[in-house]
């Protein structure tokens, strides 16, 4: 392993997030710092902004969606961030190389021109399993890198999109499927990593992107960053690799 590696600042509290971000950096150079925003809010507005999309959400206009809403929470999250007290001695010398990576994701479920965000109660969560069942629909992520080394900032964002096809569910899978609980925390109201995964037929597209993380794009953004920041520092390394 390289002896220099970032401090990587997660603005998510989900610890889906997480874990797959410590797939490609390790764990211990990871500090979780949750960013709280209204989302629902934030899509209003921005639909406002933008008239155009509520003639029709294509999947352009989803896909700034997601971006943009990574990049707010990526303002909120420079915004309100502090110095990171060290607890270990790996951390301590992360910041004192200076090489910082903060990272803010946002996803959203889009069913034709809707988007669906996380149910409000069982009722609500039924009324979204209903829509999705037997029918195709677009899980957009929108991803933010922030990298900071020796006074060099670079900010990149991306959007990854995946279909995914619900099976036609039964009012028992429904019923069975909202009893575990699992809907009340996920957008669209499911999640494909857990018992969800039973409901969902076939995807098109990044799997860990419906998930919450699309693994394979932020490895791209990383390397974008890490090209244009070697010029800073040939020792910063962006990567275990």
């Amino acid at each position: 392993m390289p002896s220099q590696m970032p401090l990587f600042i997660l603005g998510s509290a989900s610890p889906r997030r997480y874990e797959l971000l410590a797939r490609l950096v390790p764990a211990e150079t990871i500090v979780v710092s949750p960013v709280d925003l209204d989302e629902a809010s934030l899509i209003e507005g921005w639909l406002c902004q933008h008239p155009g999309s509520r003639l029709g959400l294509s999947s352009i206009w989803a896909a700034r969606i997601a971006r943009d809403l990574a990049e707010a929470k990526m303002a909120a999250l420079v915004q309100s961030r502090v110095k990171v007290q060290a607890t270990d001695q790996t951390a301590e010398n992360q910041q004192e190389s200076g090489g910082t990576v903060l990272v803010t994701a946002d996803t959203i479920v889009v069913l034709g021109d809707q988007i669906l965000g996380k149910p409000v109660d069982e009722a609500d969560a039924r009324r979204m399993l209903l829509s999705l069942s037997g029918r195709d629909h677009m899980v957009l992520t929108g991803l933010c890198i922030r990298v900071e080394i020796n006074g060099s900032l670079q900010q990149l964002s991306a959007t990854e999109q995946t279909q995914v096809t619900f099976s036609e569910l039964t009012p028992a899978q429904m019923d069975w499927y909202i009893q575990t609980g699992e809907p009340f925390d996920k957008a669209g109201a499911y999640g494909i990593q857990g018992y969800g995964s039973v409901l969902v037929q076939s995807i098109q597209g990044c799997y860990y992107n419906v998930v919450g993380l699309p693994i394979h794009r932020l490895l791209v953004l990383l390397e974008q960053a890490r090209a244009a920041v070697s010029f800073v520092s040939d020792s910063f390394h962006l990567l275990p690799w």
